[in-house]
C-alpha cells in the first residue's frame, strides 16, 4: 500500500543520490596528454556530450523531486496538476514525481 513517509523517504535517498551523481558527472574531464589524434579528440568530445546530457536528465529529476517534497511539505502531494483530482496510489507508487493522474495523462497523450 502506499505511504507518505516511505515516499518521502524514497525521495530523499533518491535526491542524495541524482546530487552525488551529478556532482561526480561535473569533475573536469582528465587531461590527456596523448591527444594529438583527431578520433580521440571526437571520442573525448562526443563523451563530454553523453556526460552534459546524462547530467541535464538528472538536474530534471531533481527539480522533479525537489518539487515532490515541496508538495509533501504543504500538504498537496498527490492532486493531479491539470485537474485537481487526486492521484491513484498506484500511480504515485511507481512515478512518485507524477503530477498528473491517469485520466488527465491518457487525454494529453492522445492530443
Amino acid at each position: 500500500m502506499f505511504s507518505l513517509k516511505s515516499t518521502k523517504a524514497r525521495l530523499e535517498r533518491e535526491k542524495a543520490d541524482i546530487e552525488k551523481e551529478i556532482k561526480s558527472l561535473s569533475k573536469p574531464p582528465e587531461a590527456n596528454e596523448d591527444t594529438d589524434h583527431g578520433d580521440e579528440k571526437v571520442d573525448e568530445i562526443e563523451e563530454i556530450g553523453n556526460q552534459l546530457s546524462l547530467q541535464q536528465n538528472l538536474r530534471n529529476r531533481l527539480e522533479n523531486i525537489n518539487e515532490s517534497l515541496r508538495k509533501i511539505e504543504l500538504g498537496k502531494y498527490g492532486i493531479c496538476e491539470r485537474c485537481g483530482q487526486k492521484i491513484s496510489w498506484l500511480i504515485m507508487k511507481l512515478e512518485p514525481t507524477s503530477k498528473l493522474c491517469g485520466k488527465c495523462k491518457k487525454e494529453i497523450r492522445k492530443k
